[in-house]
């Protein structure tokens, strides 16, 4: 191994020099960079860092830093002579003709520092790796962790004008008008619940919450499919409670409309063998992955995200479930790690600009009340999930608890929070022997305005 001393971190002193030089020559320009969230440990060479750090001390104190009282705040704190003295900002001052790429400018010494982290990062985790004794997996969270850091240091902290908001509306809506149907979003492929969530939308964080055995997996998975057929865009399926082959199972179960028990014993004719086959051949086309690894975290989905996007497009992301998931850094309560994970989550559909729904355990409260209808507050560990959720959909079948009422093959979609529309309650059938959801009969069951 070469020592790091022969070694020359990135940087660039040029750019660091042009900087200083536009902000002194414009004072205004400080704010055109101030998304860029650079610090005064991103510059490379102590002198300009100690000027920045004149600079932003100004700035922050809505003072001006030309060369009279940047040099006198430099003075102030002791760095004047550090720098070099007067005549050195004057030198930088002189240099500088316009401060029209200072946003480049900041980009390129942003992105340097950032570098330089991950080299030091990872000359850490070498010389450690090299000589730890302990518990892998803790070193791995460690390391997770510290590139989880750099990584949210990369991101751009802007603004933008009501103008371009606009336009983002304008564009939507005459991609509106070009494709069929009234929703914006991407479809569930229930017409009725696309009506009410005037379909999933971009960076949309989705909960879909129920107690055992209401069917939540087999909702995400037919909204997924069916996701993925109208937008042919990829959709990622994230199991930690169940195998890829049994994830599989069920929606070949659903497309091919055959019991699941049958497929699972092999007891099928040969017409159903042929309705499977059509099944599997058009499933096959249907770019959807599966990720049944039970120690994925959120930087795992977030890394294989950003490849399937950047390679294809993404449509929809699901995540099942949310309780199950690992955080990538270990807090002192579970209630702290589930927050973490969904601000995470919310965080991950905004950047990916796609929307991800995540599967949610309900607590027992429900069940104990005359109504057994869930509502928000029995979202487990609700506090952070409610909060950071667009949609909370609750799934309710009566016919769980009484098989002898007279809708029990009918489930309730209840949508109990929807930011960009109206709540309330959709019905769909339950296909028990296909686990699987579909519409109903409006003419026998209408559904709510």
């Amino acid at each position: 191994m070469i020592p790091e001393s022969n070694k020359e971190l990135p940087h660039d002193l040029l750019a660091e020099r042009a900087l200083i030089g536009c902000l002194i020559v414009d004072n205004s320009t400080f704010d055109e960079i101030t998304d860029v969230n650079l610090e005064v440990e991103d510059f490379y060479h102590p002198q300009y860092s100690q000027i920045y750090r004149g600079i932003k001390e100004l700035a922050v104190d809505s003072k001006p830093f030309d060369l009279v009282s940047l040099c006198a705040k430099l003075n102030d704190i002791g760095k004047l002579e550090m720098v070099g003295g007067q005549s050195a900002v004057v030198d930088i001052l002189e240099e500088t003709a316009s401060a029209a790429n200072i946003y480049h400018y900041a980009k390129l010494i942003k992105n340097k520092a950032i570098l330089r982290q991950i080299v030091r990062t990872s000359m850490q985790i070498t010389d450690h790796g090299l000589n730890f004794i302990g518990d892998v997996e803790e070193f791995i969270d460690e390391v997770e962790s510290k590139f989880f850091n750099i990584s949210s240091q990369s991101k751009t902290n802007h603004v933008i004008t009501l103008k371009d908001a606009l336009k983002e509306n304008l564009r939507q809506l005459e991609q509106g008008k070009r494709d069929k149907g009234e929703i914006l979003g991407l479809s569930t492929g229930f017409q009725s619940l696309d009506k009410k969530l005037l379909g999933m939308q971009a960076g949309q964080m989705i909960i879909v919450a129920a107690r055992p055995g209401m069917g939540k997996t087999s909702l995400a998975l037919n909204i997924a499919v069916n996701a993925c057929k109208h937008s042919e865009l990829p959709v990622m399926f994230y199991s930690y409670e169940m195998l890829g082959p049994e994830l599989s199972g069920r929606i070949l179960s659903s497309e091919a409309n055959i019991d699941s028990r049958k497929i699972r014993t092999n007891d099928y004719n040969d017409m159903e063998l042929r309705s499977l086959g059509h099944a599997v051949q058009n499933l096959s086309k249907l770019p959807i992955y599966i990720n049944d690894n039970s120690g994925t975290n959120l930087l795992d989905i977030k890394s294989q995200a950003r490849k399937v996007k950047s390679d294809r497009g993404i449509g929809m992301i699901v995540i099942d479930y949310l309780q199950l998931m690992q955080p990538h850094v270990r807090k002192n309560s579970r209630e702290q790690e589930i927050a973490e994970i969904s601000r995470g989550i919310k965080e991950l559909a905004k950047e990916l600009q796609c929307p991800i729904m995540a599967l949610s355990q309900l607590n027992r409260s429900a069940t104990s009340r005359t109504d057994r209808r869930p509502q928000l507050q029995d979202l487990r560990e609700s506090g952070s999930i409610e909060q950071d959720a667009d949609v909370v959909m609750l799934i309710h079948r009566e016919g769980y608890y009484d098989e002898n009422v007279p809708d029990k093959n009918v489930a309730e979609i209840i949508v109990a929070k929807n930011r960009a529309g109206e709540p309330g309650t959709v019905k769909t059938a339950w296909v028990a022997s296909l686990t699987k959801f579909a519409e109903l009969d409006p003419s026998q069951y209408p559904q709510e305005d």
